[in-house]
């Protein structure tokens, strides 16, 4: 009694044991639920091919004697046709054994029939089982990891204080603002640029046209100015002709 009590705390022990570790490792404990599921269906299986074999087997031996029990039946008509009592009366006695086997084999074929139809509906249980099985370790085990994450992001929100986490969000906040207006100071630097450079193209047209004016009046000037000479001469010899001129002459 007392070995037994040892047993039964050690088995207690060991069972908690194996249940915190399966907790732990949950894909584990489904692989291993899989694979028995897909051991019991190969051992129904093996089963299944036994059963059918022994009704085909049984069919085949039911087709023989049901062929000997229509020949011995004939030959029974023969021997009372000669007046064979004697082989008469042993041909109906064996007729009679084929007919009692007949009987025996087709209420075993008809159960081997029943439990075939059977073991062939529980392999597409078993096999449907696996499935189902299957496509539940992917679901729960994505659920289970979703909820270790949701679980270690809310460990690490409690842990952290609430200052330290006012802190950190003003510190992002303060991050973004700055960033946003990096961002507009270099948009304002840009704008300015572009607005020095379209005064420098403006200047530089506007001094282009001042020097284009600047040279057609040159040109023209330049035009001109054999006939300014020739005015110039002109005027210098009216001079010369002159009263006065004539008076400084003579004298």
């Amino acid at each position: 009694m007392f070995i037994g009590r040892i047993f039964s705390l050690l088995g207690g022990k060991l069972t908690r044991w194996i249940k915190a570790r399966e907790s732990r490792d949950p894909e584990a404990v489904y692989e291993a639920a899989i694979s028995e599921r897909m051991r019991r269906y190969r051992q129904l299986k093996e089963a299944a091919a036994g059963v059918i074999y022994m009704r085909t087997k049984l069919d085949k031996e039911l087709r023989a004697k049901s062929t000997e029990m229509s020949e011995v039946d004939a030959q029974i008509g023969q021997a009372v046709d000669m007046n064979e009592d004697q082989c008469a009366m042993i041909l109906i006695q064996r007729k009679n054994a084929l007919a009692e086997d007949c009987t025996r084999l087709r209420q075993e074929l008809s159960q081997l029939t029943s439990e075939a139809e059977e073991a062939k509906k529980n392999l597409v249980g078993f096999k449907n089982d696996i499935e189902r099985l299957k496509i539940e370790k992917v679901r729960m085990l994505a659920r289970l990891k979703n909820a270790q994450a949701r679980a270690r992001i809310a460990r690490a929100l409690e842990q952290m204080p609430y200052e330290e986490d006012v802190r950190a969000l003003e510190e992002v906040r303060e991050y973004i603002a700055r960033t946003l207006a990096s961002a507009s100071v270099n948009r304002e630097l840009h704008g300015t640029e572009l607005g020095e450079k379209l005064e420098r193209i403006k200047a530089a047209q506007e001094q282009s046209q001042t020097r284009a004016q600047l040279e057609e009046i040159k040109r023209k000037r330049r035009s001109l100015a054999p006939l300014e000479i020739f005015k110039q001469a002109a005027e210098s010899a009216a001079a010369a002709g002159s009263p006065n001129g004539s008076a400084g002459v003579a004298h």
